[in-house]
């Protein structure tokens, strides 16, 4: 597909996400809200025209009034991915840290990790979920008592519940404690990550819940070059220059997020033409 479609494109998903980006429901990363705000933020830096980043923050203040003290906590819809979405905004220098806003979250992050039921170790809908949203808080501050605290009971639960864990689970696990191992002052034993690093697997068995789109292949292929060692640039590289032409005929209540919607197909076809880097494939 050559530059000109896929920029024509972009203007298409800009001007669909501009008419639904508040409307739409869910106010979590991987299928709503804060997915559309980090689609914005790089199609703004991308344009240089500032009113796509004020709609990004007209996004966010939507968001923030549906989250209440007992809002979902998990990373696919709730509180976890929103968090680690607002932080991946502040290291990419979209936004200023605003500690307020986590305050809040930490209160319900740390009750969903100690007091709350847990359904299993996924990253979308587990306690790996909500460990991604204690690392990435205890980057911005390592003397977090909670964090400390919340990602040593995450361990503990993992290592209590081995050698019972499915096998559909360990990959998130495994990447959990990969990201875990790489924080600086934090002890974790290099025994227990290896646990769960299985050998190479056919690539779409890996990350079941990335699916089956265009954007969850793509990003299938970059986590496994990132956590597994498997080069796959040039297989990365071929599907970015291979994307299908866009349906502009996606139905709610995903038609707009990161993984299955129009956010995650616009910030497929920035990185295809190469005007951003591939680093929001980590938020998935």
């Amino acid at each position: 597909m050559d530059n000109t479609t896929l920029k024509k494109h972009l203007h298409q998903i800009a001007d669909m996400l501009l008419l639904n980006g508040t409307l739409t429901e869910c106010p979590g990363l991987v299928h709503g809200k804060m997915g559309i705000v980090v689609f914005f933020f790089h199609y703004a830096r991308y344009t240089g025209n500032p009113l796509f980043m004020d709609y990004a923050m007209d996004v966010i203040g939507v968001m923030m009034n549906q989250i209440h003290a007992n809002s979902r906590a998990d990373y696919e819809k709730g509180i976890a991915g929103i968090g680690v979405g607002i932080d991946y905004l502040i290291r990419n220098d979209f936004l200023d840290t605003e500690d307020d806003i986590f305050e809040d979250f930490d209160a319900r992050m740390f009750r969903a990790v100690m007091y709350d039921p847990w359904q299993d170790f996924t990253l979308y809908d587990g306690l790996t979920g909500f460990g991604r949203y204690w690392i990435s808080r205890l980057q911005q501050q390592p003397s977090s008592v909670q964090a400390q605290k919340c990602l040593r009971y995450i361990m503990e639960r993992i290592e209590e519940k081995h050698p019972d864990i499915p096998q559909d689970e360990q990959a998130d696990i495994y990447c959990f404690l990969h990201d875990l191992r790489e924080i600086p002052g934090f002890d974790i034993s290099t025994r227990l990550p290896e646990q769960y690093r299985k050998p190479p697997m056919d690539i779409n068995r890996h990350f079941p819940r990335l699916g089956d789109s265009v954007v969850g292949n793509t990003v299938r292929m970059y986590q496994r070059e990132r956590y597994f060692n498997e080069y796959l640039q040039d297989e990365t590289d071929s599907a970015l220059k291979q994307i299908p032409v866009l349906d502009m005929g996606k139905a709610p209540p995903s038609a707009a997020g990161l993984l299955t919607g129009y956010a995650g197909e616009g910030l497929l076809r920035l990185s295809a033409l190469d005007l951003t880097n591939v680093s929001w494939m980590s938020l998935l």
